[in-house]
């Protein structure tokens, strides 16, 4: 009887060392799917960050550059500002002015003039040509004229010539758009004709 019970409780041992290596066989592929499972997951929080950091790079880049476009025109004309010379106002401009003259019957009536014409400039001589035509009280007349000038580091320039009646005339000027153009009204010396002028040298 306890062989008999020796044996058959090996048997059920047995079989019971048999069932849990069994189990554990089967219990493999679903511990290998799950650490699979667990790669994949780390796989796309890794990728995932490298595409936010991406994009982050790809903004930081954005912003640098947006900065770099918005400061130059800042840098530029900080730059230039103070280094203008009479170099920078050069060769032929079209003039065009308007404004008031004393006229008519009565010396003290302003009657409306305008001009249009080219200047030709000259800095190495610090000198200038205009050669105009004038329209003052219904009008037409062709003015000539030779005079020097000047430019400080400003950008500030003036302009001075004799009339044809031996007056003395100047205009002030300020350089915008680096030379392109001069803006300028009229700063003649008291007593002279012409009451107010305003204008425009473009660069041609």
């Amino acid at each position: 009887m306890v062989a008999y019970h020796s044996r058959k409780f090996f048997a059920r041992g047995s079989s019971s060392e048999k069932n849990l290596e069994s189990d554990d066989h089967f219990d493999r592929p679903f511990l290998f799917m799950a650490m699979k499972g667990t790669y994949r997951i780390m796989k796309n929080k890794l990728r995932n960050l490298n595409i936010t950091k991406n994009r982050m790079r790809v903004a930081l880049l954005l912003v640098l550059a947006t900065s770099i476009i918005v400061l130059a025109p800042a840098f530029s004309t900080s730059a230039r500002a103070g280094s203008f010379s009479i170099n920078d106002v050069s060769g032929n401009y079209v003039w065009h002015a308007e404004g008031w003259d004393l006229g008519g019957t009565n010396g003290k009536q302003s009657v409306p003039l305008s001009a249009v014409g080219i200047i030709t400039y000259t800095p190495a001589t610090g000198t200038f040509h205009v050669d105009l035509i004038l329209r003052v009280d219904g009008t037409n007349l062709h003015n000539l004229r030779d005079g020097t000038y000047t430019v400080d580091a400003t950008g500030h320039g003036t302009m001075t010539w004799l009339s044809g009646s031996g007056n003395v005339k100047q205009i002030d000027f300020y350089i915008v758009k680096g030379g392109a153009e001069l803006k300028w009204i009229d700063t003649d010396p008291p007593g002279t004709i012409e009451l107010s002028t305003i204008g425009t040298m473009t660069k041609q």
